[in-house]
């Protein structure tokens, strides 16, 4: 079973699970879509996005439900 976590590289899972960039713009996250790269580990950019507390743990569960049949 994959699990995302959140020392998890930003690149790395958009690159493995493409499904999951639509959580991550949900989540108010770096623009993902308009070129600009993304680099760092998802809690990194959680925290300079302000995704953090609860929002966090809410954004981390949807990428895990995304990716679940993995």
């Amino acid at each position: 079973m994959v699990q995302i976590k959140p020392e998890d590289l930003v690149e790395d899972v958009i690159q493995k699970y493409p499904q999951t960039v639509k959580i991550f713009m949900d989540f108010d996250f770096p623009c993902l879509i308009c070129g600009e790269p993304v680099w760092g580990t998802i809690k990194e950019n959680a925290d300079r996005s302000g995704v953090t507390g609860d929002k966090f743990d809410k954004m981390m569960e949807a990428l895990n439900k995304a990716v679940e049949n993995e």
